[in-house]
């Protein structure tokens, strides 16, 4: 069952109907709780946040009923099988946690971040990262509503996309990086982590001038728009930038696109942030004063 992108479910190889709007987000909430009782007036109140009608109770059973209609195939494969239950006068989706991409996705997550090598922990942040077609809970839920529903699996994604971009770094592909870390520093102006990327990818690809640019462009945004001056990080990133500081460089010793998974060779590691945490409080996505 996808819910990174457009609501969908399969049986049977096949796509299933899964009806309107409403049901659909019915059934992504339930997904989002797989295996969890979720209360019936929690439903009313995600499906009809303003003001729910008298029978609201009797549209999420025929909601349910309908879904569960729409779920039952005898050809579902295993993996595909999606039980919609009746429980405590609530609903629970039983199934496989990892039939659904949104729990597929944190669990490769968790596993990138415990992984032995940065090759290895790239391969599993591409797999995780791969699994998103557009924006949680697409065409099933008010930007509102999904903002508060999915807001931890956004952040999660965000940092993957960041920690991965970092390993990248890591592994001499400062140059092919570029690219995207220019589109993720500009959809996200006010957030350190990826101007503090795109300034180590310019400047190990002798564009120092072009890193510090970027410096200036993100100081005077965060001053003109929040009253901020950059975070210390940023601030020391662009020290050692005017003063070529050897640490940010990759060891010399070694071909860039060849380096180790885990440094053993005694070099310095670049000079790079740490891995970003899992879930980021909406405040982290500012720079800090």
């Amino acid at each position: 069952m996808r819910l990174l992108g457009p609501v969908q479910a399969c049986a049977g190889g096949r796509p299933v109907n899964l009806g309107p709007r409403k049901q659909r987000l019915m059934l992504a909430v339930l997904a989002l709780e797989v295996n969890q009782v979720v209360p019936m007036d929690r439903l009313v109140e995600l499906m009809w946040p303003q003001s729910p009608p008298r029978t609201a109770v009797h549209a999420v059973q025929v909601c349910a009923s309908r879904l569960r209609a729409a779920l039952t195939s005898p050809t579902a494969r295993p993996d595909e099988q999606l039980e919609l239950i009746g429980h405590g006068g609530g609903y629970v989706l039983r199934t496989d946690p990892m039939a659904i991409d949104a729990h597929r996705f944190l669990a490769l997550v968790e596993q990138a971040r415990s992984a032995g090598d940065d090759r290895a922990r790239m391969s599993l942040l591409d797999k995780a990262l791969a699994l998103w077609t557009g924006p949680a809970l697409s065409g099933s839920a008010p930007a509102e509503l999904s903002d508060r529903l999915c807001r931890g699996l956004e952040e999660t994604r965000l940092a993957a996309a960041e920690d991965r971009l970092e390993v990248r770094l890591r592994l001499g592909l400062h140059r092919e990086s570029l690219a995207e870390l220019t589109a993720l520093a500009a959809a996200h102006p006010t957030r350190a982590r990826p101007t503090e990327l795109l300034m180590t990818a310019l400047y190990r690809a002798g564009r120092a001038a072009d890193a510090l640019s970027v410096y200036r462009e993100a100081r005077h945004l965060l001053a003109e728009e929040l009253g901020l001056d950059p975070g210390a990080e940023l601030q020391r990133l662009e020290v050692a930038i005017l003063r070529g500081d050897p640490s940010l460089d990759l060891p010399e010793t070694l071909p860039p696109k060849d380096l180790p998974s885990d440094d053993t060779s005694g070099a310095p590691r670049p000079a790079l942030p740490p891995p970003a945490a899992a879930l980021l409080p909406p405040a982290a996505a500012l720079l800090p004063p």
